[in-house]
């Protein structure tokens, strides 16, 4: 319980170090001191300076080691120990060095790659072999491609595949065509005449090729699903070779601890003893648990028609009704769109937490600027309730982005007698309906602004980042590329993603 506690006690702090490391290294980027600094790991970052050299500093910026190399990587999964390359006789060499700069992995090959269990994939003139970190030779560089699950080597040869341990000791010798990465410790091995058998992590075989039939995946520990190749129709087999599902849907998956089966079309929902949970009515299906098996435990997205709801396999009354044009989940909730496209928000149980009656637009965790009657409001949603708060302001505007109308953001941009403003859910003015244009760079709360045609950045107090004196602008993931006319040279701003709306 104390580790639990510790760990629990460490979190905030770690979250805290990492948002200011990146507000200090957005200050780096910003004073022109490097082009680039990555992401705050293991208590490091890399850098890169303006002649493309490359080099690692600490949260304070101290430089640990100098900018004499063409690229390094900071692995989070390796502890002092980076990937690093640089030029050598006009070739691009790669390696690995410590944080003193020693050299632990010569700059000898075209490419590295950690995979690991200590386990770095090198490669020369396009063939691969394994090293480990303490540059022992496990595979010689003589194979196609090499693939690490879980410590066990898929290693490629002339279209053929076989299995090695992370010593190097060969497990099978099948020269295989294909395998499945392991699941529940099986795989699935087909071998060049197409015939397939399952395996185990040792390489022993679970289960031989059975005639006119193909294994084709590991759904649960000893279940496997099987296809009938003169039927074509598909079932359940287990290790011991017996039928737990006869071959008899066109389509069987394992979603959570229900399989969706199809037939003719048409979809529904069986146990692994082929019990009917949902009958085969469904045009699709798919979970809506994805990220909370809890609040959405067995709930699906069901689809008839053109028409969408929420299923649970165990109840026999809808979710969510099947009547919707879309429905889609949001934080603890779900959000709907009827036939008329007005959105309404609904608890995980199917409880109507806000009525059919808005036009949503930005959003967030509990608030949500919403439309209704031509009035304005921000909606504010606690314990599956929710009040209106009422707002005075220009028409507001959809983000471009925008999915059924529900894009995350604490701000929301409205126009105003042909000039665009800023409103925060706290319904407060954040800008001023001064602007001729305003795009919120991603849901950070720092806006692209412009007036007579020249774009700047603005924070949400209306407080100037970037002077407004480009002619042009251009997102490109994690930074913004502002130009003026007649000029090569742009000018980088770097996005804020530790700003996003989470």
């Amino acid at each position: 319980m104390k580790i639990i506690r510790f760990c629990l006690l460490l979190l905030p702090l770690l979250a805290i170090s990492q948002k200011k490391f990146n507000t200090f290294r957005n200050q780096l980027m910003n004073d022109k001191k490097y082009e680039y600094v990555s992401d705050f790991e293991n208590n490091y970052a890399t850098f890169r300076t303006f002649n493309d050299k490359m080099g690692l500093i600490d949260s304070v910026g101290n430089v640990i080691i100098k900018p004499v190399y063409n690229y390094i990587h900071n692995d989070k999964d390796l502890k002092n120990l980076f990937e690093a390359g640089k030029i050598i006789n006009k070739k691009f060499k790669r390696g690995f060095i410590d944080l003193q700069g020693n050299i632990k992995i010569p700059f000898e090959y075209d490419d590295v790659f950690y995979m690991e269990n200590n386990l770095v994939r090198v490669s020369k003139n396009n063939k691969v072999g394994v090293v480990n970190l303490e540059n022992k030779q496990i595979l010689p560089i003589q194979h196609d491609y090499i693939r690490n699950n879980k410590g066990i080597l898929f290693v490629q040869t002339n279209n053929t595949i076989d299995l090695f341990n992370s010593q190097g000791k060969q497990l099978t010798r099948f020269k295989a065509s294909d395998m499945d990465l392991f699941n529940y410790g099986k795989t699935i091995v087909t071998l060049q005449n197409k015939n397939t058998l399952v395996i185990d992590s040792l390489g022993t075989i679970v289960l031989n090729l059975i005639k006119d039939h193909r294994f084709e995946e590991v759904t649960e520990p000893n279940i496997y699903i099987i296809l009938n190749t003169v039927t074509k129709k598909k079932g359940l087999i287990n290790s011991s070779g017996q039928y737990e599902i006869e071959c008899k849907y066109d389509d069987i998956s394992l979603s959570d601890n229900v399989y969706t089966v199809k037939n003719n079309g048409k979809e529904g929902l069986i146990d692994g003893k082929d019990k009917i949970l949902k009958p085969l009515i469904y045009d699709v299906l798919y979970g809506a648990f994805y990220g909370d098996t809890i609040s959405f435990k067995n709930q699906y997205h069901a689809t008839k028609g053109n028409l969408k709801g929420i299923i649970n396999p165990f109840l026999e009354k809808d979710i969510i009704p099947i009547a919707y044009k879309q429905v889609e989940r949001f934080y603890n909730y779900y959000i709907t769109a009827n036939s008329e496209d007005k959105n309404g928000l609904f608890s995980p149980n199917g409880q109507v937490v806000i009525p059919e009656d808005y036009d949503f637009y930005n959003s967030t965790r509990n608030k949500i600027f919403a439309v209704k009657d031509s009035k304005k409001y921000i909606l504010t949603v606690e314990n599956n309730s929710y009040t209106e708060t009422e707002i005075f302001t220009g028409e507001f505007v959809k983000n471009e982005y925008s999915y059924i109308g529900f894009p995350k953001s604490n701000f929301q941009i409205f126009k105003d007698k042909k000039k665009f403003g800023v409103i925060s859910n706290k319904n407060k003015i954040a800008l001023p309906a001064e602007y001729d244009s305003i795009k919120e760079i991603y849901s950070t709360g720092e806006f692209v602004v412009s007036k007579n045609n020249k774009y700047g950045v603005v924070n949400s107090e209306n407080q100037i980042l970037l002077e407004l004196k480009y002619d042009s602008f251009k997102i490109i993931k994690e930074y913004i590329r502002f130009g003026i006319k007649g000029q090569k040279k742009v000018t980088p701003y770097m996005v804020k993603f530790e700003l996003e709306v989470r």
